[in-house]
């Protein structure tokens, strides 16, 4: 994994502005009772933890080396990604990216977009599909140069249900995410590549959404 270096309290308030306070504290409270429960297991046999997750049905997490950079678009992130050969680049939380970073793998790069391509691009696209009374999606797609103009290769429509908010209704896309970028690497093994998938049309570009939009979004949702 590749990570951009990022300060704490910097991607703190980018949670809490994502997902809202409620939804904020609930994830926050799940990870630390993971940490809990994974410095608690830490304490026991590794030989008994592995069998004892195997009897769940649970697969063991498995620990991938982070590597940290200033930028992924860095001469230095390219060289490690290239050095790497991946067969393809899996995006999530990234920057506009530019040409030397996207054909650093030989499929190209994917990433997960929370809302339905082409209407919605750009940023904060849950919340604009909310606010204009339109269907919640998660569409994993190619990455170009341009933002979120890659030909889509699988897509879901997110159930909208009572008392959901927008912070809600992300939490629900990252978990269909992760399901929906394991599809689509089945897909791209299977043979799928960019020039042959239907090529992206073009729709509007979202940008930062202003705080009172997003209490009428959420106004918006409590009226469903």
């Amino acid at each position: 994994m590749v990570a951009e270096r990022a300060s704490t309290l910097a991607s703190l308030r980018e949670w809490l502005w994502k997902y809202g306070p409620r939804v904020f504290i609930e994830k926050s409270a799940q990870k630390l009772l993971r940490l809990a429960g994974l410095k608690q297991a830490s304490r026991g046999a590794p030989g008994r933890r592995l069998r004892a997750a195997g009897k769940q049905g649970v697969t063991p997490a498995v620990d991938f080396p982070v590597r940290f950079v200033d930028s992924h678009n860095s001469p230095e992130c390219v060289e490690l990604v290239r050095s790497l050969r991946p067969d393809a680049l899996v995006l999530r939380g990234c920057g506009i990216l530019k040409q030397p970073i996207l054909a650093a793998a030989r499929l190209g790069a994917i990433n997960p977009h929370y809302a339905s391509l082409p209407a919605y691009r750009g940023v904060d696209v849950t919340e604009w599909a909310a606010l204009h009374g339109d269907p919640v999606a998660v569409s994993v797609h190619f990455v170009t140069e341009q933002v979120d103009t890659g030909a889509v290769i699988v897509s879901r429509q997110i159930i909208v249900e009572p008392g959901d908010t927008t912070g809600r209704l992300r939490d629900k896309s990252a978990a269909a995410a992760a399901e929906l970028l394991a599809e689509a690497l089945n897909k791209l093994e299977a043979g799928a590549t960019p020039s042959l998938a239907a090529p992206g049309v073009v729709g509007r570009q979202y940008f930062s959404m202003h705080p009172r939009l997003r209490r009428l979004a959420d106004l918006r949702l409590k009226g469903l």
